[in-house]
């Protein structure tokens, strides 16, 4: 008898350890280059949620149930000073894995620019403004909802060449300032400006170099920015759709002509947009995205 409820307490042991076995599992590139954004794909054959740590800050995330059992999509993004291998670490309920990705060094062009005075050396009055949009800036890149609201790949919001390539080393009327953190788009005044993926407005208002601009929360931390807007077409608290007209093209703030200044932000990394506008971001392992020459005018067929 003792060998038996033996044995039974041995099978009881072992058919919990069947039964409790998990299939867990994180996949991420080996190396990202600086300044561009990649996925963390986390799967298991059961429910789950948790947390990923990136760039010392937790995203939390639940599973949805998919073909393969439960499947959690996160973007994150890679620094555009990033120099050694990033460490990445998902924890769950009774769970811990970790990853290294490491950075890939980019050569980052430099822009040389001539904008009005106040740009370069604003002026006393106006300091006060600059520091407020600032805050306001801070407050919306760290802003991490909890649940994912984007779809890859993104809308491009103009169909507009490149004209400014993210992270430009920008120099402004002989004087070097901060990195260029986000792409220029060339467009016309008046050109509707499309929402990359649905959210929520964070902002919607005028800021003294961003001119006109738009921040849109896409969830888990994901934020856009469109700056440089003629016209605003939604306000702060809106809910917007993937495509929706959020405002038009203008030249307000700190331009040298018209264009939209498009940010993407990944729990506060600034990361390259354009690659979104594929389904892949990672389709290429590249520096960043190259300027677009202007379309060439079609030629004039001469009059009869």
């Amino acid at each position: 008898m003792k060998k038996f409820f033996t044995a039974l307490f041995i099978f009881a042991f072992l058919s919990a350890g069947i039964g409790s076995a998990r299939a867990l599992t994180l996949s991420v590139p080996e190396k990202v280059s600086q300044g561009r954004g990649f996925t963390a794909e986390i799967s298991d054959s059961e429910p789950f949620s948790g947390t990923v740590l990136w760039q010392k800050k937790n995203i939390p995330f639940t599973a949805e149930k998919s073909k393969a059992g439960y499947t959690a999509t996160i973007l994150l993004g890679m620094p555009i000073d990033a120099k050694n291998g990033q460490s990445l670490i998902l924890r769950t309920a009774d769970k811990e894995l970790s990853k290294t990705v490491t950075p890939l060094n980019v050569k980052w062009v430099t822009h040389k620019l001539t904008v009005a005075p106040k740009y370069v050396e604003p002026p006393k009055d106006v300091l006060d403004k600059i520091q407020s949009d600032r805050r306001k800036t801070i407050k919306a890149l760290n802003t991490v909802s909890p649940a994912p609201m984007w779809t890859l790949p993104f809308v491009r919001p103009v169909k507009g060449t490149i004209s400014g390539s993210f992270a430009a080393r920008r120099v402004f009327n002989n004087q070097p300032r901060s990195p260029h953190l986000g792409t220029d788009m060339r467009g016309a005044v008046g050109t509707p400006v499309l929402a990359m993926a649905d959210g929520t407005v964070l902002l919607a208002e005028e800021q003294y170099f961003s001119g006109n601009a738009v921040w849109i929360d896409h969830g888990q931390g994901v934020v856009s920015m469109y700056g440089h807007l003629s016209k605003f077409a939604v306000k702060q608290g809106d809910a917007v759709k993937r495509g929706q007209k959020i405002g038009e093209v203008g030249a307000t703030g700190r331009v040298t002509g018209p264009h939209l200044h498009l940010g993407l932000y990944i729990q506060g990394v600034a990361v390259d947009a354009v690659p979104f506008f594929r389904t892949d971001p990672l389709e290429y392992i590249g520096g960043p995205t190259k300027e677009e020459p202007r379309p060439k005018a079609p030629k004039q067929q001469p009059k009869k």
